[in-house]
């Protein structure tokens, strides 16, 4: 059965939202009080309703309470986006996941039990910079929160250690979930990480774990420039 996500607000980020979740086979509601807008996304094939978010009988109606999951994307009314959070936490949605436009904002809505609260620009500024830092051997993706997926392509202190010795759940807080290495052919090879596994250089580990973690794991752990 698709998941049902209900997005409220429907600016660009509303839009890229609701595109993408329904390339993976989402059922996907969105919702605006601008008509204009929702004419446009209906035309261009989206389920678009017109709806005013700061009436709690109009998100009742619209079916906001069957929703697996609620997203407020409203775009730069701050006080419509509180008001809309408190709103929806009265009406026990199941998953509420709320854009922020600064960190005082996020604040706020941390403060009113949204489950999660993103700030776009912010995030997207920290993925790049991981990127950016060492783009040839490391590669980041977002979990939930503020747990990450890490390609890190271990450096000399970790040469010749078994996974054991090198103990990097106890020492980092990091998960290694798998273990690439270059084959005699030149193919890439997929290694079980098991605790006798003895690490090499140019070996790549997938590691899971806070970002705070993976940046200190890599730093003292990663490629030597």
């Amino acid at each position: 059965m698709a998941q049902r996500i209900f997005i409220i607000g429907a600016g660009r980020f509303g839009a890229h939202l609701a595109t993408r979740l329904s390339e993976f086979g989402s059922e996907i509601v969105l919702a605006d009080k601008n008509p204009d807008r929702v004419e446009d996304l209906v035309q261009d094939g989206f389920h678009a309703v017109e709806m005013d978010a700061e009436d709690q009988h109009a998100l009742k109606e619209a079916g906001v309470q069957e929703a697996d999951a609620v997203v407020v994307s409203i775009g730069e009314n701050m006080q419509g986006s509180i008001l809309t959070t408190l709103l929806l936490k009265e009406l026990k949605v199941k998953k509420l996941i709320c854009r922020a436009l600064d960190s005082r904002h996020a604040t706020v809505l941390e403060k009113l039990g949204a489950d999660l609260v993103v700030l776009p620009t912010r995030d997207m500024a920290y993925r790049l910079a991981e990127r950016l830092r060492d783009n040839a051997g490391s590669d980041r993706q977002q979990l939930c929160d503020d747990h990450q997926l890490a390609q890190i392509r271990v450096g000399p202190p970790l040469h010749g250690k078994t996974l054991t010795a090198a103990a990097l759940r106890e020492r980092y807080h990091v998960n290694v979930v798998l273990l690439t290495r270059t084959g005699a052919n030149g193919d890439t090879v997929a290694i079980e990480p098991t605790p006798d596994r003895t690490i090499l250089g140019g070996d790549m580990l997938f590691v899971s774990g806070r970002r705070e973690n993976l940046n200190r794991f890599e730093q003292e752990c990663g490629p030597v420039e």
